[in-house]
């Protein structure tokens, strides 16, 4: 059973006097070139067309996080990467769940929201690899954002809107791309290359450090980095310490990360080259779970026997990936092609250790493996036909993951025997091609971008001894993503961008195969059974806007809608709950939903080397159940973000002060929910280059110690007596602190 140490009180001193970061990304940071300050709206983008463009002329709203960014910000998590970004979140609960019920927090940074839709409706992708699925079911909730240590990223680019028609199923509302550093991100034309950097942040007292190599002989490159992190529960602005539910002060945890990266690239000459790549990141939370005692009842009520006396916790995920792919890049009538294979496998297990008062002790353990195999390829062709300037983009991509979880422990609930499945394990197959062109027109003034996707998927079961008595179904389906998109250049840094795009996700083993039956609930009995006929999640959207970019001045106005259909979830289809005639569960399409928003971003250089920044997100969402209608609560409220910073012509120093306004979820957008006031704080991040080898950077976050909670983490919390009393469990960090120090040599 895992102990966990209580956390000493923060004193910012001590984080001042630290002499790291809280973990920057620092192949990032140093990859960068600190002297050239890359506008936005020209930053390049891959994710958007799948082919180099800028984001002015990108046909789709997309958001990249170069180098500098991420280590200017102090990014330590995902959480982190978009601190800043309205229209995006990573949702993070606090610790507060049980062994057999509940899961709140259980799963970290659970992943991406972006304009109101999580989970696995968003892409994930390492180098083009698929991030591992989240699932959830009873008390085990496994997410998605943690699969990803940033110590090991030098860029990540979030795509907003459907992408199926370049990426297949999943792209149903957006996608985010991780992208990790080469040997020659870190050489920059030297021979070899040493990178050192430490990191401190006060908000969870996490010390975090990472080691980078890289060198090059003849036409053969290599690097290899390592990133540890330990630390311990994030801190919030609870002030009840109390053993027990009533507890609003963090839960104690115990978290250490370490991360592993090693390249290997051969440059065979006439732009061609090989690669051969290898990551492996484990994580380990330790949690005194003290909130889910119960607490000691006033006399002459006593405790019941099973009430919960002591609870602890430990998650563990690791994601280990190989990688080998080819990749060409030429000036002829072939511009780019790669070809590539890979192997990855990640694996999720949540322990428990339940105490109860007199009756017998419980422990849970659940686990949730996937294994991939898989390949990509595509090519990129330039030729003009006509007045067109084109570049075709075609390729393809195949891949089969085995998912397989397993739910197991001690003094299970009958009629369940341990070890056994929530689903069968299953060979999830995805086949897909695609083609996207980008034509010029007028001499580059109007740019269409159409593309067409088509994608197979099946589920495959395959029944073992743990699911003796359920008869698991197959599954396949296709379908056809078409996305059209339109930039026309107005003049020299203004244009008018417009898309029509269509996404899909098919059904997860988790949804068509669940299985699970209480034939004898105190309540009423159920069970849950199959359904082969699960059709995909669909999406619809139109995206039109603005972007200027010229001289002091870059701006983009983006308004969108988006239409999602047959959004999947689990529904009572028949019974009354009698033994002979228990409640039937079923996965089914059921819900229709309805997004429409508004983004804006804009940044001005009034003075050389000073700036003044600014971007808002506002979104409102519908969902229709069976007729009924009311509101998307994924959505979040109404957010701006404001900032002014400085940075010296040589880009030796710099800073920026930032304010983010949160408004306060409506009451009928959230009827029934706890709602958090809206909230102003205020941050200040700031950078010293000692010399070529030494770079300092800080951060100093709410910087007015206030008091506030965000809606994605909270929202779902009803609004009850019991919980107005434990709101505050859910607060962000008060007055915290981050810094660091990189040597590069």
């Amino acid at each position: 059973m895992p102990t966990t140490n209580s956390r000493p009180a923060t004193v910012i001193a001590i984080a001042l006097a630290g002499s790291c970061l809280s973990a920057t990304t620092a192949m990032a940071a140093e990859a960068a070139d600190s002297d050239a300050v890359q506008s936005n709206l020209t930053t390049i983008t891959v994710t958007a067309t799948r082919t180099p463009l800028s984001i002015l002329e990108a046909p789709a709203t997309v958001t990249v996080f170069d180098a500098e960014t991420i280590a200017d910000n102090l990014v330590t998590d995902i959480r982190d990467l978009v601190r800043f970004e309205p229209g995006v979140s990573v949702r993070r609960a606090p610790s507060r769940f049980g062994a057999a019920v509940g899961t709140t927090g259980r799963d970290g940074n659970s992943g991406f929201n972006i304009r109101g839709l999580d989970g696995n409706r968003v892409l994930m992708l390492v180098d083009g690899v698929r991030v591992p699925d989240g699932f959830t079911f009873g008390a085990q909730s496994a997410g998605r954002g943690d699969y990803v240590d940033l110590g090991l990223v030098k860029s990540v680019e979030i795509l907003r809107g459907p992408a199926s028609a370049l990426y297949g199923s999943d792209g149903l509302a957006g996608v985010v791309s991780f992208v990790t550093a080469d040997p020659e991100d870190l050489l920059r034309g030297q021979s070899f290359s040493v990178l050192g950097q430490g990191g401190y942040a006060s908000a969870d007292e996490e010390w975090s450090g990472t080691g980078i190599v890289s060198g090059k002989i003849g036409a053969l490159s290599a690097m290899g980095a390592v990133t540890i992190r330990r630390g311990h529960e994030l801190d919030n602005q609870g002030t009840n310490d109390a053993p027990n539910s009533t507890r609003t002060r963090p839960n104690p945890q115990d978290t250490r990360t370490d991360s592993f990266l090693g390249k290997l690239v051969y440059d065979l000459g006439g732009g061609h080259k090989l690669r051969l790549t290898g990551e492996h990141m484990e994580e380990r939370v330790d949690t005194d779970v003290l909130s889910g005692v119960a607490p000691t009842p006033i006399p002459p009520a006593v405790l019941a026997p099973t009430a919960v006396i002591g609870l602890t916790a430990q998650d563990k995920i690791k994601r280990d990936r190989v990688a080998v792919d080819w990749r060409y890049e030429g000036s002829g009538l072939v511009e780019r092609a790669s070809v590539a294979g890979y192997w990855q496998q990640a694996k999720n297990r949540q322990a428990s250790w339940e105490d109860r008062n007199t009756a017998a002790d419980r422990s849970r353990i659940n686990t949730f493996d996937n294994r991939v195999w898989g390949a990509a390829a595509d090519a990129t062709l330039g030729f003009e036909t006509g007045f067109a300037k084109h570049r075709l983009t075609a390729g393809g991509d195949f891949s089969i993951t085995r998912q397989d979880g397993v739910r197991d422990g001690t003094v299970p609930t009958a009629p369940d025997v341990f070890p056994t499945r929530a689903f069968p394990v299953t060979d999830y197959t995805l086949v897909g091609v695609f083609a996207g062109d980008e034509i010029r027109l007028a001499d580059g003034r109007f740019i269409l971008f159409p593309a067409l996707r088509f994608d197979h998927y099946s589920l495959r079961p395959k029944m073992d001894a743990t699911l003796p008595n359920f008869e698991a179904s197959r599954s396949s389906g296709s379908r056809v993503s078409p996305k059209l998109g339109a930039t026309f250049r107005v003049s020299d840094g203004v244009s008018i961008v417009a898309s029509y795009a269509q996404g899909f996700k098919a059904p997860a083993p988790g949804q068509v195969n669940q299985f699970f039956e209480n034939p004898t609930s105190p309540f009423a009995a159920y069970r849950s059974i199959p359904n082969p006929d699960l059709k995909p999640e669909t999406s619809e959207s139109l995206e039109g806007g603005v972007r200027i970019a010229s001289g002091p001045v870059q701006a983009a106005f983006t308004a969108f809608t988006g239409r999602y259909r047959d959004f999947i979830s689990q529904e009572a289809i028949s019974g009354t709950g009698t033994v002979a005639n228990p409640i039937i569960y079923q996965f089914i399409n059921l819900a229709h939903v309805d997004i429409d928003g508004l983004e804006a971003k804009f940044s001005v250089e009034p003075v050389a080397g000073v700036t003044l920044d600014g971007a808002m997100a506002w979104a409102k969402g519908r969902v229709d159940r069976d007729g009924v209608r009311g509101p998307l609560q994924t959505i979040d409220p109404l957010k701006f973000v404001a900032g002014a910073g400085y940075r010296a012509p040589d880009g030796r120093y710099g800073g920026q002060l930032i304010a983010t306004i949160g408004s306060q979820k409506e009451q009928r957008e959230a009827a029934g929910n706890y709602i958090p006031g809206g909230y102003t704080v205020l941050d200040a991040t700031a950078f010293f280059r000692i010399n070529d080898n030494f770079t300092v950077r800080a951060g100093l976050f709410n910087l007015l110690d206030a008091t506030y909670t965000e809606w994605a983490d909270i929202r779902g919390l009803t609004n009850t007596t019991a919980n107005q009393a434990i709101a505050d469990a859910w607060t962000q960090p008060g007055r915290n602190v981050s810094v660091s120090l990189t040597a590069r040599f």
